[in-house]
């Protein structure tokens, strides 16, 4: 039996899943949507972007607390809920089930958009490939790491690659201080006003979707923390359960402080830099290069290459951990829906052919609408949509626990709170698109 770490120094030991979910956030989201956001609205959003940061970090922790309690995966938990439901097999499935299992298709296209701005970048730094070798490239090397790794060594290379990344970007952010592109204190009250252009409302439930902890990342972060061992063989005495609830917990704050620190630096270069320029939508398409602005008007043209090397390697980090996610999840839909029947090996053997499969539908998608904007924008706007759902069904998971094993008050109101402003936002969002403000 692994033993529960008492200490928060001994905590500290089995972070590891929020690394992977980092790796798997901090690039496409923050920096092609929030910069983009930046960049059309100035910084309207700012307000925006911090609550989308926090906000699904608390949904986040709550499903992961559900999973280390029962031992369930996210689906297995989601397949209790009431309402129609289906059985094949012995397996009884509900209607919950079947609508995640919808957001398959614009998962698979915002990894093609993500393997195609990674493939953009590598394009510019070795011209000798075609953005379209580049894809076949990286789509071939991604299921041939996750086809031959593990978790362990998957963590280690997101661990590198994440401090590295965090590090650069708030070395920008604090040199835009020193440019004519220097923030002010009224450009950041500006961005607490509530004072938005409802014409980008798609492109901030697109940033909702796609930055921070999304819906996709909220169901993978169940599956690393079961891999992780958070509670595994656990026995049924409570004090051992809430001490590796306090693990995850502090694993989501390592999760958040991350998230903090990658999102708002790119904001707020896209709203500094490139809104001023008025870079929105990016010129003939060209998103990296606009972008790479960001570095460039605030360190010189030298930059560029610091921007395109790191914006390679944090892209195709995203591409590795977001496979890597759907290689667990997938499967899991197989077999809580019962059209595989579980056996011992079946979840390996389903994940090495998934790490086969996915990076190369991800890769067509992207060679049949290769605009890597509009992917993201598809991905990002159908996870911000399901959120609404994960969040419902958080509520009603933490519920059914034993009450000395339930959130507390506080988190529970947050909860409620942070669902009925996604229902308006999506109100809002479809009156906008049907209708027009």
């Amino acid at each position: 039996m692994i033993q529960a770490p008492k200490t928060f120094i001994q905590r500290l030991k089995y972070v590891g899943p929020s690394v992977i979910v980092v790796g798997s956030v901090v690039g496409s989201g923050e920096l092609v949507l929030t910069s983009l956001l930046g960049a059309a609205a100035g910084f309207a959003f700012l307000w925006w972007v911090i609550f989308s940061t926090i906000s699904k970090s608390i949904v986040q922790a709550e499903i992961a607390r559900y999973v280390i309690v029962t031992k369930k995966t996210f689906l297995e938990s989601f397949s209790e809920i009431p309402g129609p439901s289906t059985k094949i097999g012995q397996k009884k499935s509900s209607w919950a089930v079947w609508i995640l299992l919808l957001g398959a298709i614009p998962a698979l296209a915002g990894g093609g958009g993500i393997i195609g701005s990674a493939a953009e970048a590598a394009n510019i730094l070795v011209p000798f490939f075609s953005p379209g070798w580049w894809v076949v490239i990286l789509s071939l090397v991604t299921s041939a790491i996750l086809f031959w790794g593990s978790y362990k060594s998957l963590e280690k290379v997101m661990l590198t690659i994440v401090i590295a990344f965090s590090a650069i970007t708030l070395i920008i952010s604090i040199a835009i201080q020193s440019t004519e592109y220097q923030v002010s204190f009224d450009q950041l009250a500006y961005g607490f006003s509530f004072d938005f252009p409802f014409e980008y409302l798609a492109l901030a439930l697109a940033v909702y979707g796609y930055t921070g902890i999304n819906s996709g990342e909220i169901m993978a972060y169940s599956y690393w923390c079961l891999e992780k061992g958070y509670g595994k063989e656990v026995d049924a005495n409570k004090g051992n359960i809430k001490t590796w609830i306090k693990v995850m917990q502090t694993d989501v704050w390592a999760t958040l402080f991350f998230m903090v620190i990658g999102t708002l630096p790119f904001f707020i270069l896209g709203a500094a830099v490139l809104h001023p320029l008025d870079l929105y939508p990016p010129p003939n398409g060209d998103l990296i290069s606009t972008l790479s602005n960001m570095f460039t008007e605030v360190l010189g043209s030298w930059a560029k290459w610091m921007f395109l090397i790191g914006g390679f390697f944090i892209l195709f980090s995203t591409t590795l951990s977001g496979v890597a996610a759907q290689t667990r999840v997938l499967p899991d839909y197989l077999l809580v829906l019962g059209i595989i029947k579980e056996k011992k090996i079946t979840r390996l053997s389903l994940t090495r052919a998934f790490a086969c499969i996915v990076p190369i539908i991800s890769g067509t998608i992207y060679f049949l609408f290769p605009n890597p904007v509009s992917l993201l924008l598809i991905a990002g706007i159908w996870a911000a949509l399901v959120l609404p759902l994960i969040n419902a069904v958080a509520i009603y998971l933490v519920s059914k626990l034993e009450p000395d094993l339930q959130p507390k008050l506080g988190i529970k109101v947050f909860l409620w709170v942070t669902l009925i402003l996604l229902v308006l936002l999506a109100l809002l969002v479809s009156y906008n698109v049907l209708i027009g403000f």
